[in-house]
């Protein structure tokens, strides 16, 4: 140990190159690294030996009291490592061998980065992930100074994103663990600087527009690897990040600020920025900001859950609160905002529950994934549970927790199991439980479902992280059992109800739910669960419910299986097992298919066999006891030694267990006989690929395939004899063609369980019954195409080669017993002619090697095979249902390894078949062309498939040696020899793995003579092409053949990526499905042995992968090339599938192949007119492939382009269609850094730091100097040759669009890879800017689009370079303007007053990116330049290309564009206004910038004709010059801008004038480009002119008035705040006074305005971060949302409304009244806030309105203020108000139906007061709900029935969400009333009317009551049905209200009823059936 140890200190260090896995293994790198990290042997690397979890299903058992030493982290890794290498058959490498591998791959890694080979970096990455994969242990001082390094390369300017990607990845791999473990590394060992990375996602997110790609998403990895990083960096720069990212955030940046702040805020420290991210949450009404803080307080709940006795120190832990780490004021916005989210339609509602979704449409987001916001929420609720309250007791398992969730009134309050944060949940799902119900589906219900199953698994997760022996979290915060219990009660019911639901995926969170609860609380949730199971089970017209039973019944078969979870699980099995046999069946795939998953869930770990069989035991009174072994479930192996004595409740139930069991042996029956049966109802089978039938079918047969897997696998000896028999006479008794396949698929599960049997009963028969087929002439039609139709006499053949192909699969070494039997058999089956018949013998034969050769796991079953085969098991192995391991050392695992025997049985087959086969298809390739008819051709394919299915089944045979005669195509001047990854294979279980054995030897000839035939036989396919017709067709058969050949020659060695990621796959599922708690650590063997299998296949997967090359293997990528031009198109498509995957697989097979196959294009296009399409079609289809493109574009990209460039010449449309695709694909590809050169040239000081950093803890190995040397010395060819190989394709390409022959497409293609091609380390040639000046007018849109696009992109990079320094500056976007300067914010007054000081040498600030939240210590800011000269100079290199394009922009150069401008779009023809396109308005702001006022005078006179020109179109080209000229004058010379303004001072008044409806929207949006992020004293006389329009609002043109706002809104949005708070009160204070103009227009444009006035005042600017950090600990209000500035104003008109009521118009002209005006107004400025991100602080605002509203909400006679006055009063449910606000909203409701006068007030207040006070459930007061209580009640004897009945909904849902303890008395109450009215006779209208209405609210109350508990019977429910049974039959509306309420009660009970309807006696029974229908429905 000691010198294993020592590895890891830099000592002792050898030199034992280790050659890399290469790219291709990146990605397979993840494939264990993450995936199988769940056991204690594996998740070591990831936990504490004491955090492991203990199994779930069992308490926690006393430990032997021993002396613990704490492992070392490389001792736990070692024990990783150990788990897994002693699960293989083989020995695999030691770790000093692995640890020299790693040294190398580091050296090799550091040369590559520091000398700049980004691509060898990569590749090398690879390398380490495949290490890692390996399991061998990575010492944290190496892990962490590779993590830092991996950061620092994601950080590299002018990286590629594809480099970006692959080092975040790596960095990810490194650092990354799953949710809820513990990090990988400690804070001591790895502190990452948060400051670049902060530098580098700025210029991501805030990058130029004109520099920005929409398709470009670094931002998106920067912030992933934020994420990853996080926890890495220092606490103590909390501070500093706060105040760097506070600053910056503005009502426009703070979706993606508060993002940034989610993904960079460490969770330690948390006590610094908490109170500030709620004052946040309480301000900012935005969807996108809620999903970031929740993302924040979901990992801070989980990260604290121990408080002060976390894993950060005390100073960096959260202390726990009232609720959890929150307040109780916190918590509350929590839990509302957690409601809010479900879009339950309350009331009239329809949903969408909140309006901060539409809020953040205005305000994006720059990072666009979805939050995953339930599974935040239900950390936050799960992780603050404890009991923290006083107690209330949890309902018995009978009850729901409904009756019993509120403490009883008059008490102090108590809390459900003791735990607030468990009965606020408690309240919310009660709250909403009514959803959950199938009948009451909608777009809530997977919100609903899925939050839910998310509650379930961290509970769960936490529960079990509770049990280990090491957790930290304290005992008195820690879960108990009464709040598990309390919270399985919480949510049983919503799941038992949810588990029918009409969307699948609810019924999938439902499921996995009750999975989880299952396991939690197996008692409370399995009888009712098994009860809905059996119900769903035994309906025969529902098979819905059915199908989603038997689901369910997969998702729950742990406790039904496993004794030690449930005891009464077991007995249900058989029963469960019989009842869902029906659901087999071919009619139903979906059933059919649950039905199998199961089966397969069920059986997986369970023996199948009678447990009274063979003289088993038998119980009765005399016998003694019977014991059992002591947590068989769990523990390894126990002798019978080692038992406990049985409980009396144990032994009854084995009794009961061992009767069911007997029923075994018929369910194996009745269920195989269910397949056959479902087998013989196939479709016939057919098609291309042979399949049965459809996709329904095919999915029916794969799940079935699994069953009978399973089955088969677990059977008892008696009983697989039992099926072996019955399975024999199915087989030998029939030959049916539809279930061939299917057939071969039933007697492969068998044979995999038991080979031996199976070849001993079905070969002998098989084989003579093929003789004889063979012999009568079955399969003696010659056929070579799988399409053609079956001959019916062949399906004998058929159907018994089907049965021993299956047979023979799995026999292994019991083959050799057989091996005379086998070869006659394979040389009997080489007649077969139909090509059926010769490819059953080939993959029988593929088998046949395969099971000899390859190592694999001979069972699966749930037991050890000494335990399976114990008597004492036998007699009792339903102890061991569902046993699992907790470890690898406990699973002994039987492997199949290939012996000597085996090894020499397959070569003789080779010597025997094989190579005669050989010597027949040589001689077949020998026959001449005009000789090859359609027998050759048959011969030809026959043997051929045979030859090439032995060596697909011959995968593992033998290790192969390096080859070293393939082509190496190397550019010796850059390519480093040292550096290119190489390979070293672990050891992986081949055959043959010693060279020098001549077993070796000769498999290697065998299979180098097999190379040498495809070749042979491929050249002579290349030389023949027969003439179309059938010939033709038989002729492509061959050649498919031939290309499947190739493609196992090449691929089939070790193992297929596929084949790994497969398997991967179906351990996950097979994994998950055995899992019952996330954190579980034991797990079933199946899953040991899955996991065995899918390491081995990874070690084997290493020697598939980048695989050195032969000559004979580049002939065959040679051949295969040519086939890719094919001129038929199932050849060529074959070809370029294998030639693309195979390049994948080989050493620079890509270099080797792709540039010939270019040349090859090359030459056919030169070819002109007699060039063969098909040809090129072929060769443009490969070079398609996204993997080939992008090596060609970094190979060499002139070629590759160049060829497509080429193609004009070729007419066919799918050709011209596929290259256009193909630009399209390779433009995108190409980034602005792929043209980099800064990357080699910049000094990156950090990363070069962090390879210090690793070669100082490493020793270097002895030729690591000299290949570093090497490979700096090749930096600066590299470097010249990225120079030229740019300059040499702008040179082509300007070539091409010059040519006048070239068709105008490929210009636009031409044009459009410059365009990707421009990169600012490049300076620009003047022959591409004169190409690009002159086609802005051309007369192709397109082509006119990128080379603006190209001019804009080149001016840019002009301006780049002139204001960098060096190239950090250049790639970092910090180039300086020489005018910009630095304004320091020492005093922010004065900074404001400076900002409007009209001084003509003032600093300049233009953007307004800071002063919202809290001030910038400073700001950039422009000085003024020169008076007359030009404040730049550009750069000398590029003045001639300036040169160029000002020499091209002339008056008529002009007048072109300006008229393509004017050009009416076909997009909107049809609009009825146009808006300014932005991308021309860069172009031009971009000419002004760079020219400046010389281009002035050209555009002034056609901006003139286009402003007086009526048509909108060529009106809107004007104002998008002129926008340009504008906004790019923004450094011009005073005097040049002086020059403009003048011009435009006389130009706009009078375009203003001219504005029109359809032209308005244009010219607000000109003011907003213009004045957009400027300092407005740029552009003042615009300004001025704006404001000094003046507003007439007594004018008569509405218009007019409306003309005049819309432009005053677009300035008061550009400008914000700059416009200044004086000014905007006194526009406030005018619009205020305005408010009641008579144009609804106007009015609609005041209402904007003032909504904008009023958030650009809002502004809380403190001074520091700091001093926001305190202000928000100790301050109500830090950010100023409950100041109403302009509450005066709206409190006068308020006090004026009750007045100007009286005198509204009456109708039509009721609109034109003051009351109406003034009305909507204020609605429309309330309602447009609503849905801003400053939402709650209208609260302010609404409250003294809300009378009027209420009043507004009764005007039938006006359409829009009854709209809006309803629409606003819904939208104060949408925002979530400051708490104080709630209880007076709450209040104003109340009120207005207590003393509103008016029913339809009343009406209209109630569904209202309803939704506010579900939304705000958990935020009033018991006070505000008595008050409610009493105002309900009140209305319930309302004159108006409309009211009584709203007011008895409303009653039932305040019930159901919070007053259960008013229940009895309530019905004590109604039932009173009831009984003292008494109906007096009809005559006296006015007692009868009042009796009536006093009758009908005692029934309404009582039907309240009921409809509370829509889907549980509580106790007094029955007899409140005979209350009202009295009345069912009194006048309506009575009788009515009753039977809604009896309609509604079977509705919802229908699915519970058969346990409801116990509580009902004889007489409520009578009494429900009268009420419901006048007889027993029930009954």
């Amino acid at each position: 140990m000691d010198a294993l140890l020592s590895l890891y200190t830099g000592d002792g260090h050898q030199s034992s190159p280790f050659q890399s896995y290469a790219k291709q293994l990146l990605g397979m790198a993840d494939t264990l690294e993450d995936d199988i990290d769940f056991d204690d042997d594996s998740s070591v690397v990831l936990m504490d030996e004491d955090d492991a979890a203990l199994d779930s299903s069992l308490p926690p058992r006393p430990e032997v009291a021993k002396v613990e030493t704490k492992e070392t982290d490389m001792e736990k890794q070692l024990k990783v490592l150990d788990g897994y290498t002693s699960s293989l058959p083989y020995e695999c490498e030691p770790v000093e061998e692995m640890q020299q591998r790693l040294e190398y791959i580091v050296g090799r890694l550091t040369i590559s980065a520091e000398s700049r080979h980004w691509e060898h970096a990569v590749a090398w990455d690879g390398a380490l992930a495949s290490w890692l994969t390996m399991k061998y242990p990575l010492a944290r001082p190496m892990r962490a100074k590779l993590a830092r390094l991996y950061y620092e390369l994601v950080l590299v300017p002018a990286l590629e994103p594809r480099y970006i990607h692959a080092f975040a990845t790596g960095l990810d791999r490194l650092l990354s663990t799953k949710p809820g473990m513990k990090r990988r590394l400690e804070l001591e060992e790895l502190t990452l600087p948060w400051q670049p990375l902060w530098n580098a996602m700025k210029k991501e997110v805030w990058c130029s527009k004109r520099a920005s790609q929409s398709s470009r998403n670094v931002h998106s990895i920067l912030m992933h690897v934020a994420q990853v990083s996080s926890e890495y960096y220092p606490p103590r720069e909390i501070p500093n990040m706060l105040e760097t990212f506070l600053p910056i955030v503005t009502q426009d940046t703070a979706t993606t600020m508060f993002d940034i702040l989610s993904a960079f805020l460490p969770p330690s420290h948390p006590h610094l920025y908490l109170p500030f991210i709620f004052k946040v949450w309480e301000a900012f009404h935005s969807y996108k900001t809620e999903d970031s803080i929740l993302t924040i307080l979901g990992h801070l709940s989980v990260h604290h859950v121990a408080g002060k006795a976390s894993e950060t120190d005390e100073e960096g832990s959260l202390e726990w609160k009232q609720v959890g780490i929150y307040t109780e004021l916190e918590w509350m916005r929590i839990m509302r905002t957690c409601l809010s989210s479900m879009n339950i339609p309350v009331g009239n509602t329809k949903g969408g529950s909140s309006t901060s979704q539409h809020a953040d449409r205005t305000r994006p987001s720059v990072f666009k994934s979805a939050t995953p916001r339930f599974a935040y929420f239900a950390q936050i609720i799960i992780y603050s549970m404890s009991v923290d309250g006083p107690v209330r007791p949890v309902p018995d398992e009978h009850a729901t927790t409904s009756s019993t969730t509120t403490g009883v009134e008059g008490q102090g309050k108590d809390y459900l199991a003791g735990s607030r944060a468990l009965d606020s949940l408690d309240r919310l799902i009660n709250s909403v439980q009514s959803y959950f119900h199938p009948s009451n589906h909608g777009i809530w219900s997977i919100a609903l479902t899925s939050f839910m199953q998310r509650l379930a698994h961290e509970f769960s997760k936490r529960w079990n992280e509770e049990l280990a022996p090491g957790c930290k979290t304290p005992e008195n915060q820690r879960l108990t059992p009464e709040i598990k219990r309390a919270f399985v009660l919480c949510l049983r019911t919503p799941a038992l109800l949810s588990m029918f639901s009409k969307d699948p995926l609810s019924t999938s969170y439902a499921q996995a739910a009750l999975r989880h609860m299952a396991i939690l609380e197996p008692e409370l949730v399995m009888p009712m669960l098994l009860e809905r199971a059996y119900n769903g089970l035994e309906s025969i017209n529902e098979t819905h419910r059915t199908t989603a039973a038997i689901s369910l019944l997969s998702a729950v078969s742990a406790p039904i299986i496993t004794r030690d979870i449930w005891l009464q699980g077991q007995r249900n099995l058989l029963p469960l097992l019989e009842m869902c046999l029906p659901g087999i069946d071919i009619n139903d795939a979906t059933k059919t298919v649950c039905t199998a998953m199961f089966i397969v869930s069920a059986l997986q770990n369970v023996k199948i066999g009678d447990l009274d069989a063979g003289g088993a035991m038998t119980l009765s009174d005399d016998m003694p006891a019977e014991e059992i072994p002591a947590n068989f479930g769990n523990d390894g192996y126990q002798t019978p030694r080692d038992k406990r004595v049985a409980t009396e409740e144990e032994r009854e139930e084995d009794i009961i267990v061992k009767q069911s069991t007997s029923s075994f042996a018929d369910w194996v029956v009745s269920f195989f006989r269910r397949v056959f049966a479902l087998y013989e109802n196939l479709p016939e089978e057919g098609g291309r690929s042979g399949k049965t039938g459809g996709k329904s079918e095919e999915s029916v047969l794969k799940a079935i395939g699994s069953a009978l897997d399973v089955v088969c696998a677990n059977l008892s000896d008696a009983l697989f004899d039992l099926v072996l028999n019955l399975t024999f006479d199915y087989c030998t008794s029939n030959a049916r063609s539809n279930s061939i396949r299917s057939i071969g698929n039933l007697v492969n599960s068998m044979a995999r369980a038991r080979p031996k049997e199976m070849l001993a009963k079905f070969l002998p028969f098989t084989k003579k019954q093929i003789e004889i087929e063979i012999a009568a002439g079955a399969s003696s039609t010659r056929t070579t195409s799988n399409t053609a139709s079956a001959i019916p006499s062949d399906t004998t053949l058929y159907w018994n080669m089907t049965i021993i192909r299956a047979v023979l699969a799995y026999g292994g070494s019991s083959l050799l017993e057989y091996k005379d039997d086998i070869i006659s058999l394979i040389n009997t089956l080489r007649h077969c002619k139909s090509e059926r018949g010769y490819s059953g013998n080939g993959r029988m034969v593929s088998r046949i090697l395969g099971t000899l050769v390859n190592t694999y796991s001979t069972e699966t079953r749930p037991l050890n095979p000494t335990q399976w085969k114990d008597p004492y098991i036998e007699r009792k192995h339903h102890h061991s249902w569902g046993k699992q391991y907790g470890s690898s050392k406990e699973v002994d695992i039987c492997w199949h390894q290939p012996s000597d025997d085996e090894i020499g049985f397959v070569l003789e087959i080779m010597e025997k078949i094989i190579s005669p086969v050989l010597t027949d298809l040589e001689s077949l390739v020998e026959v001449p062309l005009d000789k090859r008819d359609s027998v050759w051709r048959n011969d030809f394919c026959r043997n051929l498939y045979l030859a090439r299915s032995a060596w697909s089944g011959l995968a593992t045979l033998f290790v192969e040696k390096e080859k070293t005669d393939g082509a190496d195509p190397f550019d010796e001047d850059t390519v480093v020899h040292g550096l290119t990854p190489n390979f070293g294979r672990p050891k992986a279980g081949f055959a043959l793995c010693d060279f020098n054995d001549p077993r070796h030897q000769t498999a290697v000839a065998h299979r180098e003579r097999f190379g040498r035939f495809l070749h042979a036989a491929s050249r002579t396919v290349l030389e023949h092409n027969e003439p179309s017709g059938k010939a033709s067709a038989d002729s492509v058969d061959a050649s498919i053949q031939l290309l499947r050949a190739i493609d196992v020659y090449l691929l089939d060695y070790a193992v297929h990526r596929d084949h790994v990621m497969s398997t991967k796959k179906t351990f996950m599922i097979t994994r998950d499905m055995m899992k019952t708690h996330p954190r579980q650590r034991h797990f079933p063997r199946l899953i040991w042995i899955k996991r065995a299998q899918l390491y081995h296949y990874n070690r084997m997967y290493q020697h598939s992968a980048y695989r050195s090359r032969s000559a004979l293997d580049d002939q065959l990528f040679l051949d295969l090339m040519e086939m890719t031009m094919s001129p038929y198109t199932r050849v060529r498509k074959h070809a370029q599938t294998i030639l693309i995957t195979a390049t994948a697989y080989y050493r620079r097979a890509t270099r080797f192949v792709i540039p010939k196959l270019i040349d090859a294009l090359t030459a056919e296009i030169a070819k002109g007119k007699d060039a063969d399409p098909d040809r090129q079609k072929g060769a443009l289809h490969t070079l398609s492939d996204k993997g080939i493109m992008s090596f060609c574009l970094n190979l060499d990209p002139e070629r590759y382009i160049a060829a497509l460039l080429q193609c004009q010449s070729q007419e066919k449309p799918s050709i011209q269609s596929l290259v256009g695709n193909m630009v399209r694909d390779s433009v995108s590809a190409l980034t602005e850094e792929y043209s980099a050169t800064s990357t080699l040239k910049l000094p990156l000081s950090e990363m070069m730091q962090a390879l210090s950093e690793i070669n100082s803890y490493r020793s270097p190995l002895p030729d690591e100097p000299q290949v570093l040397r090497d490979a700096n010395s090749k930096l600066s060819l590299r470097l010249q040759k990225t120079q030229d190989r740019h300059g040499a394709l702008m040179l082509k390409l300007l070539q091409v669009t010059q040519d006048p022959e070239t068709h105008w497409r490929y210009v636009q293609y031409s044009t459009r890879y410059s365009l990707a091609l421009l990169c600012r380390d490049h300076e620009p040639t003047t022959e591409l800017a004169q190409h690009y000046i002159t086609n802005v007018n051309s007369d192709h849109p397109l082509l006119r689009s990128y080379c603006e696009r190209g001019i804009t992109t080149l001016l840019l990079h002009v301006k780049m370079r002139t204001f960098s320094q060096d190239r950090q500056q250049l790639w970092l976007n910090q180039w300086q303007n020489p005018l910009r300067r630095t304004v320091s914010i020492d005093n922010p007054d004065e900074y404001l007053n400076n900002l409007e000081q009209l001084d003509e040498n003032a600093t300049l600030v233009d953007q307004e990116r800071t002063g919202f939240l809290v001030w910038a210590k400073n700001v950039d800011g422009y000085a003024s330049p020169p008076d007359v000269s030009s404040p730049f100079d550009w750069e000398n290199s590029s003045k001639p290309v300036l040169q160029v394009i000002q020499d091209s922009i002339d008056v008529s150069w002009v007048e072109s564009f300006v008229s393509h401008l004017g050009q009416e779009s076909s997009k909107a023809s049809s609009a009825s206004s146009v808006d300014l396109r932005g991308d021309h308005v860069a172009f031009v702001k971009s000419l002004s910038k760079m020219f400046e006022v010389k281009i002035l005078d050209a555009f002034r006179q056609q901006i003139e004709v286009s402003l007086s020109d009526d048509d909108k179109y060529k009106k809107r080209a004007g104002v998008e010059v002129l926008a340009g000229l504008a906004r790019g004058s923004k450094h011009w010379p005073k005097s040049s801008q002086q020059q403009l303004w003048e011009w435009l001072s006389s130009t706009l008044p009078k375009a203003f004038d001219d504005i029109k409806p359809d032209t308005l929207n244009m010219w607000e949006t000109f003011v907003n480009t213009v004045l957009n992020n400027r300092d407005p004293r740029r552009s003042k006389p615009l300004v001025d002119l704006i404001l000094s329009l003046g507003v007439d609002f007594a004018a008569e043109s509405a218009f007019a008035v409306t003309k005049r706002l819309t432009l005053l809104g677009g300035l008061l949005d550009s400008l914000g705040s700059r416009i200044g708070d004086v000014r905007a009160d006194e526009l406030s204070m005018l619009l205020f006074k305005n408010i009641q103009t008579p144009y609804a227009e106007v009015r609609s444009q005041i209402s904007v305005n003032l909504a904008i006035l009023i958030s650009i005042q809002w502004h809380p600017r403190y001074p520091s971060a700091a001093a926001l950090l305190e202000a928000s600990m100790n301050e109500n209000d830090p950010l100023f949302i409950r100041g109403p500035k302009y509450l005066p104003q709206v409190l006068a008109y308020v006090e004026q409304l009750p007045k100007w009521r009286e005198e509204r118009l009456p109708p039509p002209r009721v609109s034109h009244s003051t009351y109406d005006r003034v009305g909507l107004a204020l609605l429309q400025w309330i309602w447009s806030t609503a849905y801003s991100m400053r939402a709650s602080s209208m609260f302010p605002y609404v409250m003294p309105l809300l009378p009027e509203i209420f009043k507004m909400a009764e005007l039938n006679d006006s359409s829009d203020i009854q709209l809006y006055s309803g629409a606003v009063l819904y939208i104060l449910s949408a925002v979530t108000p400051p708490q104080e606000f709630v209880e007076p909203v709450m209040d104003q409701f109340i009120d207005a139906v207590k003393s509103s006068p008016s029913w339809r007030i009343r009406l209209s207040v109630l569904p209202v007061l309803q939704v506010f006070y579900f939304r705000n459930l958990l935020n009033l007061p018991d006070s505000c709900a008595k008050r409610i209580m009493d105002v309900l009640l009140k209305c319930l004897r309302d004159e108006n029935v409309e009211v009584r009945d709203t007011a008895s909904k409303t009653l039932s849902g305040v019930i159901r969400c919070s007053q259960q303890h008013s229940i009895l008395p309530l019905r004590d109450r109604f039932a009173r009333l009831a009984r003292r009215t008494k109906l007096p006779k009809r005559q006296d209208k006015e007692l009868f009317s009042e009796a009536l209405r006093t009758l009908h609210s005692a029934i309404l109350g009582l039907v309240a009551l009921v409809d509370a508990y829509p889907y549980s019977v509580e106790p007094w429910v029955p007899e409140t049905f005979e209350i009202l049974a009295r009345y069912s039959s009194d006048p309506p509306p009575i009788s009515t209200s009753i039977r809604k309420c009896a309609a509604s009660f079977k509705q919802t009970h229908q699915d519970t009823w058969a346990m409801d309807q116990l509580l009902f006696n004889e007489d409520q029974m009578l009494a429900l059936s009268t009420v419901v229908s006048g007889t027993s429905y029930y009954a």
